[in-house]
């Protein structure tokens, strides 16, 4: 029996169709690969027993109008924070030299996620900061670190960024700075911002080196070196 030529590509076509809808499906099931950043170090230099899940791109400190005034990178901690642009001033009128007060900034967290959960979160992600000079390396004591807002959700994919924002406050005093009176921080100032699943923190030996030291159980953590300006 002769075989149409027409019947023949009809087949192939519907076969190529179900291969590329198969492969599709395939593709779409299979669980993403962690990222290469994802395995990341302790604060002594030695392999984080689990994957690291995400990476701070950059802090983003906002102008009350709303425009970026700084911005702190991995690597690029400094940030100069204008005293005239912050969302709230406490001591707005003060112009003496010695007079305090207290900055509040909006800040924006740019945040990847570079591997999945070691573990699933409890309550949700940790989001904190700390004015100790130790940075990364706090310890676990209470006090030496705070709180910053809820528990977060942060269910992206591997690969793709999500923004958070938060406020971070900075005290000053205006001191006479070459016959100029401007304003200096004043006290301690936050110094490093850190993320962390609740859950995977807990996991940790923490009563063991490098264990012990904050930056060592946290997902992430950035430095903050923040100046303030007129």
């Amino acid at each position: 029996m002769k075989i149409s030529p027409l019947f023949t590509k009809l087949h192939l076509l519907v076969f190529y169709v179900l291969l590329a809808l198969g492969l599709s499906c395939v593709d779409h099931d299979l669980p993403p690969s962690d990222l290469p950043e994802s395995a990341c170090l302790t604060t002594n230099g030695s392999p984080r027993t689990y994957p690291c899940e995400f990476l701070i791109e950059k802090l983003s400190f906002l102008a009350r109008d709303g425009f970026v005034l700084a911005e702190v990178t991995q690597g690029s901690p400094n940030a100069i924070l204008s005293r005239s642009s912050a969302k709230s001033d406490s001591n707005p009128g003060a112009v003496a030299v010695g007079s305090r007060g207290g900055l509040l900034y909006d800040v924006r967290a740019t945040i990847k996620r570079v591997a999945r959960p070691a573990f699933p979160t409890t309550v949700g992600y940790l989001l904190s900061a700390t004015t100790n000079s130790s940075r990364e390396g706090i310890l676990h004591t209470p006090g030496e670190r705070y709180s910053i807002g809820t528990p977060v959700p942060l269910d992206m994919p591997i690969g793709e960024s999500r923004t958070l924002t938060f406020e971070l406050s900075y005290l000053y005093e205006l001191a006479n700075v070459a016959g100029v009176v401007r304003p200096t921080p004043f006290g301690p100032s936050t110094n490093t911002f850190f993320i962390e699943n609740d859950n995977t923190t807990l996991q940790f030996n923490r009563s063991m080196p490098p264990y012990t030291f904050v930056g060592s159980v946290v997902e992430d953590f950035i430095r903050i070196n923040a100046s303030v300006a007129p």
